[in-house]
């Protein structure tokens, strides 16, 4: 009777052990059968095969999620500014579902009235607030994608969570023949002729992306070199004495905030000696429904633009409008053009 009774309470303490070491695991409940993932936070997650109902915390996981065809189980609308705003006037469905993101914030307290079983957040997430939505019962994977190679490993993540690997190996794959269309073209550029690209941010023009960001993937990508490639962080700020010695053939204006524009930047009386100012060649980068700048593997759209806006001699044959109305159609359910977009 002893040894029974000391085996039964082994067995219990193992089990309280393993909630202990493993405090990030959400375990589903037993029969339901589930998957499990390790996320980009680096989670071990557990998710129910049953899952119905999304929260999405980032336009990422938002765009994903309709990539794989599951747009149905968003319970709010996550998508950034005007692209929700577009999908809104195309979906009534879409119109009708609580707006989650504001600016870039987001309402917790809202989302977990809805009551997601699973609620996608970007890796930056605060780990306090995966905590609270855990102790609110609903499941928390997060995805990231700061590289190309991290935002397929997000579609692939989500696709297994969400039965869909297929749809997911399908996306991946059209993303990957733009960047391989772009880099046959760009093999034909000698490394001395790529131009020399500053990425300005949203906030203001003497913000910058620096090498440790999705942007500096994208000038690469492109045939091109980020002068602020040696810098660390999320849009390091930068003096016009700086941007004077790096002498950038070409400035990009992130497409986040519209705090300034091309003539602001055309007319200030500190990057007069700039090369991309005196020959005029600073542009705002697309788009106006849906940034192509931003993790997503729509960021594959902004790489094409960029080679085409670099180099137009190498791809006069590319028409970046159809080939973005070919990726959304497949990918969002609407054309770039019907959504209002515009480059």
């Amino acid at each position: 009777m002893k040894l029974r009774t000391f085996l039964i309470l082994s067995v219990i303490a193992a089990c309280l052990a393993l909630l202990f070491v493993f405090p990030g695991i959400i375990y589903p409940e037993k029969g339901r059968g589930a998957v499990e993932v390790t996320d980009q936070m680096g989670r071990h997650v557990v998710v129910p095969k049953t899952v119905t109902r999304i929260a999405a915390f980032h336009h990422m996981g938002s765009k994903i999620v309709y990539a794989l065809g599951a747009k149905d189980m968003l319970v709010g609308q996550a998508f950034f500014r005007n692209e929700g705003e577009a999908i809104a006037r195309m979906d009534p469905a879409f119109a009708g579902k609580p707006q989650l993101l504001q600016g870039h914030t987001v309402n917790n307290e809202a989302i977990i009235a809805l009551k997601p079983d699973l609620a996608i957040v970007y890796a930056s997430f605060d780990a306090s607030e995966v905590k609270r939505l855990e102790n609110a019962g609903i499941i928390v994977v997060a995805i990231k994608g700061e590289t190309f190679r991290e935002s397929f490993e997000s579609v692939r993540l989500l696709g297994r969570i969400l039965g869909r690997e297929k749809e997911a190996e399908d996306y991946i794959a059209a993303s990957e023949r733009l960047l391989n269309l772009t880099k046959m073209r760009l093999d034909r550029i000698p490394a001395e002729k790529k131009l020399k690209v500053m990425f300005s941010g949203p906030r203001n023009m003497y913000t910058v992306a620096t090498g440790e960001m999705l942007q500096s993937r994208v000038l690469e990508a492109a045939g091109a070199y980020n002068v602020a490639q040696g810098l660390k962080g999320f849009w390091a700020a930068v003096s016009p004495e700086q941007i004077v010695a790096w002498n950038p053939d070409v400035i990009f204006l992130g497409s986040g905030l519209d705090s300034y524009g091309v003539m602001e930047m055309l007319s200030n009386a500190q990057l007069q000696g700039v090369k991309a100012v005196q020959n005029k060649r600073i542009y705002v980068f697309p788009s106006n429904v849906g940034w192509w700048d931003y993790p997503a593997p729509h960021c594959i759209l902004g790489t094409v633009w960029t080679a085409k806006t670099l180099y137009p001699e190498q791809f006069a044959d590319i028409d970046i409008k159809n080939t973005a109305d070919e990726f959304y159609k497949k990918y969002m359910g609407y054309t770039f053009t019907s959504m209002g977009g515009k480059l």
